[in-house]
């Protein structure tokens, strides 16, 4: 009974559309058109909610799946970062292995392949973890939230920065580098 009762009303329904004389539905038509054509618009004119800009991901030899680097403003490598300025970011990983601890290290790495310690980072990196946290489990989904003071005291520079989470035994967890210009 209740399916006879929605045919009907569905044929009541195509019944009144027919109904309409033809100026009624090219009105309807156009007044469409015309919906569809402003929120096109309004869609490509929004601006875009993400305030960071994803980069390669350069791997130096991870206990993890790297899936994406976010830092602010950096579109394009080498990063310009600027004196006094932070930059901030974001990098999402997948554990393939579990640790208890996360330490964090920078160095900068110049030519020739000369590392200097570069002090930028909080040592427990488990207390910047935005999703997931210490003790990392093998196969848990990972969100580290970065920051990197650049101090006036640093030159400025081209140099490639070499970022890493080291483990329980102090290898490498994580490790990426990313090509950095310092400017005033």
């Amino acid at each position: 009974l209740a399916d006879k009762k929605r045919d009907i009303l569905r044929i009541s329904f195509f019944l009144k559309l027919i109904q309409l004389d033809q100026q009624q539905q090219q009105i309807l038509s156009m007044k469409t058109v015309i919906l569809i054509a402003s929120l096109l618009g309004l869609a490509s004119c929004a601006p875009k909610v993400n305030l960071k800009d994803e980069v390669e991901i350069q791997d130096c030899g991870s206990k993890v799946d790297i899936m994406s680097i976010t830092f602010e403003g950096c579109t394009e490598f080498p990063c310009v970062v600027h004196h006094g300025q932070t930059p901030t970011g974001q990098l999402t990983m997948q554990a393939n292995s579990a640790t208890n601890t996360l330490t964090c290290k920078i160095v900068g790495v110049i030519i020739g392949g000369i590392e200097l310690p570069f002090n930028g980072c909080p040592l427990n990196a488990c207390d910047h973890l935005s999703t997931g946290d210490c003790a990392v489990e093998e196969g848990e989904l990972l969100v580290y939230d970065m920051s990197i003071p650049i101090l006036d005291v640093y030159p400025k520079l081209e140099i490639t920065g070499k970022w890493m989470l080291k483990d329980d035994a102090g290898e490498n967890f994580l490790c990426f580098t990313i090509p950095m210009k310092i400017e005033d």
